[in-house]
This record gives structure tokens, C-alpha cells and sequence, in this order.
């Protein structure tokens, strides 16, 4: 993976990052994050409770954790008003029934779509959800997506509604050839990440940042309405790799080394994503280093990656009205 990398990840690895914004920029404003329980996610909520907000709401997969997160930043806020709300990216209708347990709320400002897994890099049998989604691309792709669209009611009753998507860089160096071929083919781009015999678990995270990239590339054009920013927060110290194999092997301890001398504190990465928020410049479908950002994907820029950039965000289209029937209406 390392070897991979271009140097501008080591340029931005290296470099300091601005300190987190200030001053009330959440009043008033009702946000929800997911994944709030741990790494970038519980260091984001910290930083957004110090900006007032009228409510921070957590939809977590443990409930109880969540509980423990809120009533330990209301010890050093006591007056941040907050909601812990049942949701798993791995359950499709975990997510229909968390968009309409939101409604008790008139609106939402604010939606951090955070929460996401990395299998890790070693070779892996493919798994797939209890919806029938291969689980990587369900969780950072599809569900994403859903619970943003889904939402849509309720941000679009704010007056500044804005959605953010944690990305990667990674999204950089990801094989493009499973897109390729299937454009070459006329086949499905989401059926192909959907197919076991196709699965390749060492870049299946990378791949799973790519498609994000495109679908977030087509959303921000079709609700100019809302500001929406894919945010790299950079390598970062969390439990994003739990399922990483910590085998004290030669390679295994090369690998660790090598991310405790590049990665940030999962911290200084929540900077990426409370400067995101606080941007008042509009949607950004790249953002790095606290700022605008250009995305170094080649492929993407290429003829091939401008139509299936488009051929993918139509096949999701496609998907999710099969899951939640008029989910897309708010589309343009």
C-alpha cells in the first residue's frame, strides 16, 4: 500500500494542519453525525460541541455507546443538547427506520456521513450483507448514499443544509479496471463490485473511496441547492482497521511502523471534517488539508471516467428506488 501512495499523501501527512475552527458556527443548527462513537467520528463530536450546536444527534450501531459518548462531552458541556439514534449501515432498513425516527426533528441541518469499514489488505474471502451487497461497498457506498437521500426531506426544510462524506486519498491509486470493463462490456459497474468472483479484498477499501468520489461528483450537481464536500481526513490513528492482521510478522511490523511515523491523531484527521462543516464557500467534491482540494485520480478526469462516473450514478439511481420507492424524487 505504502509504495503506492503519490508524494503529495507524504507532502500532506507531513504538513500542519490548521487548528480546528472556532466560535459558535453550529448555533442553531441541528447536525448528524455517523460512526460518532470512536476515531475520527467521536473526535469530530467533541470538536462540533464546541460550536453550539441546537442539537447533536448520533446514529451508531451501539446505542449504548453512543449514550456514554453524549454524556461524556455533556460533563464538559453542560448545555449541549444531544440524541443518540439507532442505525447500521450493514441493514438497509436499519436505515429506512432511522429516516423516519428522525422526523421527530423539523429538520436537519447538517448530515456527516462518517461512518465506514476497512477490511483490510490482506486476502480475503468475500462477505456479503444480510442484504445481499458485498459488505464493504454497502457500507461506505450504498448506505452513504441512501441515508443522504432519505434525508433529503428534512435538509431541505434548512435554510443552509449541508452533507458530508468522510472519503479518502486512497481513492487516488484505486484500480479502475473493474469500471473499465464493464463499460467496455456494457455491464453494470455496481453489479461488478457486487460479484464475488470479482472480489479483490486488498483494494476493495480504495475502490469503495473511488465510487464515493463519483457519486458524490453527480449529487452535488443534482441538489445545487445543498453544499455537499467529500473530505479526505488523511491517514489517521483509529479503529477504521480493526480487521487488520496484527501478526507480528516482519511485514506486519514494517506496517506499523510505517503508520506510526506518517499517520495523524485521529484528532488533527477531525480537522478535515469540523473545517468542511464550518466552509461557507459552497460544495467541494474534493477536500484535503482543510481546504478545497483537487482529486489526483487520473482516471476520473479521462473521457472513460466522466461517463461512467455517470453510467454509476445512474445504476444507483436505479438501486435505490428498488430499496426506498421515491427516494430520488428530490433529485434534479
Amino acid at each position: 500500500m505504502a509504495g503506492g501512495l503519490p508524494w503529495s499523501f507524504y507532502r500532506g501527512q507531513w504538513s500542519a494542519l490548521p487548528p480546528a475552527p472556532e466560535g459558535d458556527y453550529l448555533k442553531g443548527k441541528i447536525v448528524v453525525i455517523t460512526g460518532a462513537t470512536s476515531g475520527l467520528g467521536l473526535e469530530a463530536s467533541k470538536q462540533f460541541a464546541e460550536a453550539s450546536p441546537e442539537q447533536l444527534i448520533f446514529a451508531v450501531r451501539s446505542v449504548e455507546a453512543g449514550e456514554k459518548l453524549l454524556e461524556q462531552i455533556q460533563k464538559t458541556h453542560p448545555g449541549l443538547k444531544g440524541n443518540v439514534m439507532y442505525l447500521d449501515l450493514m441493514d438497509l432498513q436499519s436505515i429506512k427506520d432511522f429516516s423516519e425516527a428522525i422526523k421527530v426533528f423539523d429538520r436537519v441541518d447538517i448530515l456527516i456521513n462518517n461512518a465506514g469499514i476497512n477490511p483490510s489488505f490482506d486476502k480475503r474471502p468475500y462477505q456479503s450483507t444480510k442484504d445481499g451487497y458485498e459488505r464493504v461497498f454497502q457500507t461506505n457506498v450504498l448506505s452513504p448514499f441512501l441515508t443522504t437521500l432519505l434525508l433529503l426531506p428534512l435538509l431541505k426544510k434548512s435554510i443552509d443544509p449541508k452533507v458530508i462524506f468522510t472519503g479518502s486519498e486512497v481513492h487516488h491509486i484505486a484500480p479502475s479496471h473493474l469500471i473499465e470493463s464493464s463499460i467496455d462490456n456494457g455491464q453494470s459497474i455496481l453489479r461488478a463490485y457486487n460479484d464475488e468472483e470479482k472480489y479483490f479484498n486488498p483494494t476493495r477499501y480504495f475502490e469503495s473511496k473511488l465510487l464515493l468520489q463519483m457519486l458524490t461528483r453527480n449529487l452535488i450537481k443534482a441538489l445545487p441547492d445543498i453544499t455537499i464536500i467529500n473530505v479526505n481526513p488523511g491517514l489517521a490513528m483509529t479503529n477504521l482497521g480493526r480487521e487488520f492482521n496484527r501478526k507480528l510478522s516482519l511485514s506486519g511490523m514494517v506496517g506499523i511502523l510505517w503508520l506510526v511515523v506518517n499517520a495523524r491523531t485521529a484528532s488533527k484527521g477531525a480537522r478535515n471534517l469540523t473545517s468542511a462543516t464550518a466552509w461557507q464557500g459552497g460544495s467541494q467534491d474534493y477536500w484535503s488539508g482543510c481546504v478545497p482540494a483537487a482529486s489526483e485520480n487520473v482516471f476520473l478526469y479521462s473521457g472513460k471516467g466522466y461517463t461512467a462516473t455517470q453510467v454509476f450514478y445512474d445504476e444507483m439511481l436505479k438501486e435505490v428506488e428498488k430499496i426506498s420507492p421515491g427516494c430520488t424524487a428530490d433529485l434534479q
